[in-house]
């Protein structure tokens, strides 16, 4: 028989202002990832619906504010790289407030960017989300050992 994956899931949610750049957060040094950039992002509790947790962890983390129903699904990223995950990645055209470090000790700046003009190091999610067009279509993506390197721009592991 076969076991049955646990699969760990996380969220990530794309803010953009009136030029239509989009709001990243760099990661503290010293912590995964440390230096690149991400989505707000985190991770649910038991229990909690998936919308809510992506609008306490924008909260939580860069002090913006908006409401689960507003929220649009953009991209699913399959995850297999040292833990699997499923990432959810959504949309929120309306917030409100002015985006700030709230969690120093895991972000060390947040800033507006334009698709076009994204920082050289940013998190797989967001590379992920920028291979399928930051459009208005529900998008996919596998992100495993291979397109992980690809993803974060780093050399190819040997085989």
């Amino acid at each position: 028989m076969t076991e049955r994956a646990t699969t760990r899931w996380a969220v990530f949610v794309i803010i953009r202002n009136k030029a239509g750049e989009i709001l990243l957060q760099q990661r503290a040094l010293g912590k995964y990832l440390g230096g690149y950039w991400d989505f707000p992002s985190g991770h649910g509790e038991y229990d909690e619906d998936i919308r809510v947790t992506t609008i306490r962890e924008l909260k939580e983390e860069v002090d913006l504010d908006g409401k689960p129903e507003d929220l649009r699904l953009t991209h699913i990223d399959q995850y297999f790289v040292e833990v699997e995950y499923i990432n959810f990645v959504f949309v929120l055209d309306s917030w409100r407030g002015t985006p700030k470090v709230c969690e120093p000790d895991k972000c060390s700046g947040v800033g507006w960017f334009a698709l076009d003009k994204l920082p050289e190091k940013c998190v797989n999610v967001v590379r992920a989300v920028e291979t399928a067009g930051f459009g208005n279509e529900l998008t996919y993506s596998v992100t495993d050992k291979h397109t992980y390197h690809d993803l974060m721009g780093l050399p190819k592991q040997a085989a």
